[in-house]
């Protein structure tokens, strides 16, 4: 294998740059979703919607969302059409200040100024026409006064001649706004007056000066208009600029509280001074503003706290803030310590759960290496019955029961090993390990989190109990999430109980139904038609609440606060985490993948078996004949039992000769080749008309042995029924002469072939990847599909019956092929000891057990070729 070395060689650093490719990639790339990255059930819209939605948690942002609680625009349009009355309409009035370009702008200000035709823009407008009546003339000056304005603090969009601001045009515009606002009687427009006389003296860079307009001016006004607070933002700026941080951030903090439209650019402005929380507090003299400064500390803070809630609820109890605090504190929880105990996602779980002993056809012996442990057993067994029998003398009966005990156990082993060797039926499924509700975490995190749940149920509690928050009962329905975080089932329930009595707002009835689903999915101890029952109504609901949403809109980005679908997604997370893997934890392989398949929420797409695949992994490979067969009978009759075929809804989905494609594809996986014959004929029946089998065609002749892996396109490919064909006829052959040599050879040569490694691997898997290449298994099939096991006890069966000393040296040859693959590659988990690891996983390549067998059949041609060709057989022999 000289072609092989350097192939070796290719392949790793192929590996390595496209590590570095997948590192570059995903550091260019679109980031995840900040929205939906983390298993979440508790909903974080159920409080604080209206004025504290940019504040829900994502660890992805520093907000939750860019937009404002409020809207600014339709704040001052409001105002305007309350100064103006009756016959103006609000969105008249955003039109015009908001929504005009310049052109119109000017063509507006020409408008007022003169007896000039009305451009379009404008034509109709009820705030224009208002602005034109001889008795609204000062309101007129003013808003011609604020386009003026607006006009000089703009800055030139050109960047590459940017004009510089007309700072002396700013400071006699604000001189001229100070003297029309003093000439003003009207509150009205003498605070806007003085507002623009404070913004143009802060864009003109005169931060005392815009100061004194806010004290002196604008703060004696006694006014509700939200300009105030406009104003206010501009004067805690200004105190930053002038190097007063504490009290700007203040003064932010005032702004955060009161002016929602400011809401969220007061908050930013407030961590980006990171003035000293203490020093920032002591200037808060009422309670509301000391709520309000912990509520900004709390909102900020990405890490597990009670304090800011705590305090928040003392100073503030009936404020959005506590509940939104709340709920932030409760998604922490899910994103560290739920998502650690719902790890059952994975092919590493499903594998502990589906431990599945696929066995390989035909009576196989152990020879090679599985002659060790026989004869280690043997030797005990001899060991103990020289004992046993000779040692007779009554004085040696101690020694003679240990004699007895010896050959027990020596004999024991023998039968378990051959029972282990030789027993079980293809695709039988083996024991199932057990497994509680969650994953076990170490006892550093587990304590670590406790310790922080039973702080927040602490004050779930006060918060119920209290009820001196609107909305209480929000405190009893987290303190039964948090018993489904812990575990406690019964505590959970016990807690929700106290609601049954209670008339609750929308969304907190919403999430207590879905807190009760979880609750009553965990107490089961084993899902039986029962509880089954009892579930359905619940996933019922779910499946309403998930449809009445809408569709979610793919592959939008950004994604967008406003299109998270909270049902789909909580519906989506109950089938993945609890339900699924309810039913693997009991060995109801079928009922799985069917609640897998609930999970995509999808109730349009078709699903098709391809190398674009839709369905859930899981199925692709997961699933067994004996699961797909049951799914199989319930595409094919709809079920009786209302829970099972509100679970099976899915398959309307697919295709009844999509799940005969992927049956038969599994059956090749079991080595059931009559059967998967079957399917596929039956997969062909159903397909529509046309080259319905291309996709499943192999890129070379999946009976060739080659020296090397690649390249491995010799002749012309077959189809995955042509394949099954040929080992069913193979199978045969073997039935009715167990030693025939060439047959067990050509079949040792299919499984290969549909290996990883060679020309035929979409045969048993829809997914190929160079990471396959040495990793350790994941899936039941990676004994062929990555060890090639199966295909190396053929290759040997075939050397065993041959008399042909060339075709025992290819056999020989090919078994040490399938040994190589056995190794398991170094992954770059440990880069620490990347390099030593890769020596001894080169070494282990080398030092092939079968290489030293090979010597005996050196006067054959085809071992020459062999050693002319295999860089590891030759570097074997000289040594290296």
């Amino acid at each position: 294998m000289k072609t092989s070395k350097k192939l070796l060689l290719y392949f790793a650093s192929l590996a390595a740059c496209i590590l570095l490719g997948t590192s570059i990639i995903i550091a260019c790339a679109d980031e995840g979703d900040p929205y939906d990255y983390y298993t979440f059930f508790f909903h974080n819209d159920v409080q604080g919607k209206k004025d504290y939605s940019p504040f829900y948690f994502t660890d992805y942002h520093f907000t939750y969302s860019d937009e404002e609680p409020a809207s600014e625009a339709a704040i001052n349009a409001k105002e305007w059409v309350g100064y103006l009355g009756a016959g103006v309409k609000a969105g008249e009035v955003e039109k015009i200040m908001y929504h005009l370009d310049s052109a119109g702008k000017d063509g507006l200000y020409n408008y007022l100024e003169q007896d000039a035709p009305a451009p379009d823009s404008v034509s109709g407008n009820a705030f224009i026409q208002s602005l034109k009546e001889p008795e609204r003339e000062d309101a007129r000056k003013y808003y011609q006064f604020a386009l003026r304005a607006e006009r000089l603090g703009q800055v030139s969009d050109n960047y590459w001649e940017p004009a510089p601001l007309d700072t002396s045009g700013l400071i006699e515009a604000s001189e001229e706004a100070l003297h029309l606002g003093e000439e003003q009687k009207d509150n009205y427009l003498k605070l806007r007056y003085y507002y623009q006389a404070q913004k143009l003296n802060h864009y003109a860079a005169k931060y005392k000066e815009a100061q004194n307009v806010y004290d002196d001016f604008i703060t004696p006004i006694k006014s509700d208009s939200h300009v105030k607070g406009w104003a206010l933002a501009l004067k805690a700026g200004e105190a930053r600029r002038l190097g007063d941080t504490t009290n700007a951030a203040f003064l932010f903090s005032k702004v955060f509280a009161n002016y929602p439209e400011r809401r969220l650019q007061a908050y930013r402005n407030y961590h980006y001074i990171d003035a000293p929380f203490d020093d920032v507090l002591k200037l808060a003299s009422t309670p509301k503003e000391k709520a309000n400064l912990y509520a900004i500390r709390g909102f900020g803070n990405m890490d597990l706290e009670t304090e800011d809630l705590e305090k928040v609820y003392e100073y503030a109890p009936s404020s959005q803030m506590v509940g939104t605090l709340l709920v932030r504190e409760i998604n922490k929880l899910e994103q560290g310590y739920l998502n650690l105990a719902l790890d059952n996602n994975s092919d590493e779980f499903y594998r502990k759960q589906l431990n599945t002993e696929v066995t390989a056809i035909g009576p196989l012996e152990p020879t090679g290496q599985w002659l060790l442990w026989p004869s280690v057993l043997v030797l005990v067994a001899g060991l103990g019955m020289v004992v046993f029998i000779f040692k007779k003398q009554p004085e040696k009966r101690n020694l003679k029961i240990a004699g007895f005990v010896i050959t027990a156990i020596g004999v024991a082993g023998l039968i378990g090993y051959g029972m282990s060797q030789f027993s079980g039926k293809p695709g039988s499924v083996g024991k199932l390990e057990k497994a509680g509700f969650f994953v076990a975490l170490p006892d550093s995190v587990k304590n670590t989190y406790d310790n922080h749940i039973e702080k927040l149920r602490g004050f779930c509690t006060k918060l119920a109990e209290d009820a001196n928050y609107p909305e209480p009962q929000i405190g009893t329905i987290a303190n039964a999430y948090l018993s489904f975080m812990q575990n406690q089932p019964a505590q959970g329930l016990k807690d929700l109980e106290k609601l049954n009595t209670k008339t609750l707002p929308e969304k907190l009835n919403d999430q207590k139904q879905i807190v009760q689903l979880l609750l009553s999915a965990q107490n089961m101890k084993q899902v039986k038609a029962v509880d089954e029952a009892a579930l359905l109504p619940g996933l019922k609901w779910l499946r309403g609440k998930s449809i009445a949403e809408g569709k979610t809109k793919r592959d939008v980005y950004p994604a967008t606060a406003d299109n998270v679908k909270y049902f789909a997604i909580t519906e989506r997370n109950f089938y993945t985490y609890v339900l699924a893997p309810a039913y693997l934890r009991q060995g109801d392989t079928s009922k799985a993948a069917l609640a897998l398949l609930c999970s995509q929420n999808d109730y349009e797409s078709e699903y098709r078996l391809s190398i674009f695949k839709q369905a859930p992994d899981f199925w692709y490979t997961q699933l067994h004949a004996a699961a797909l067969n049951q799914i199989i009978g319930l595409k094919t009759q709809r079920p009786a039992d209302a829970y099972l075929a509100f679970l099976s809804d899915g398959l309307k989905k697919i295709n009844s000769s999509t799940l005969y494609e992927l049956l038969g594809t599994v059956l090749l996986r079991e080595h059931r080749y009559q059967d998967a014959e079957q399917a596929f004929i039956t997969y062909k029946a159903k397909s529509a008309k046309g080259p319905a089998n291309d996709l499943y065609i192999s890129s070379g002749n999946p009976f060739v042995a080659d020296i090397n892996d690649y390249p491995n396109s010799n002749g012309k490919g077959i189809s995955k029924l042509q394949f099954a064909e040929k080992m069913a006829v193979l199978e045969r052959k073997l039935k009715t002469n167990p030693k025939d040599a060439e047959a067990y050879f050509q079949m040792a040569n299919g499984l290969y072939n549909t290996s990883t490694y060679s020309n035929s691997w979409n045969f048993i898997s829809y997914n190929w990847s160079t990471l396959d290449f040495g990793r350790s298994l994941l899936y039941d099939y990676d004994k062929d599909y990555i060890e090639a096991a199966t295909a190396e006890q053929y290759y040997l069966k075939a050397r065993d019956f041959s008399d042909d000393d060339d075709f025992k040296a290819k056999c020989t040859f090919m078994a040490a092929k399938c040994k190589q693959k056995q190794n398991v590659a170094p992954t770059y988990e440990d880069y620490n000891d990347y390099t030593e690891r890769e020596k001894a996983y080169l070494k282990m390549l080398k030092e092939n057990s079968y290489f030293k067998e090979l010597k005996s059949y050196k006067h054959t041609a085809f071992y020459r070729k062999a050693v002319a060709e295999c860089s590891y057989l030759s570097d074997f022999i000289a040594g290296k």
